[in-house]
């Protein structure tokens, strides 16, 4: 077994639709999931691994301050 790595932070700030996340995991090979910190919902936008450091994540709508929590896990 391996020890995963990952990474969490908040985005949104109720302007903005696309944010770039730098997660430092040196891959590509990450699974990223969104959720609404404010219900606890699932939250479904694209996401485009932009480098082995970054990802980048559009909404068709602008999310409210801080209220959506980024979890990603490298492999």
């Amino acid at each position: 077994w391996f020890a995963a790595r990952r990474f969490k932070a908040s985005i949104g700030n109720g302007t903005d639709t696309g944010f770039t996340v730098t997660h430092s995991l040196g891959t590509t090979d990450v699974i990223v999931q969104l959720f609404d910190v404010s219900s606890g919902e699932t939250v479904y936008a694209d996401v485009e691994r932009s480098s082995v450091d970054a990802v980048e994540i559009a909404f068709g709508a602008a999310p409210a301050a801080n209220d959506i929590r980024v979890l990603i896990m490298a492999f």
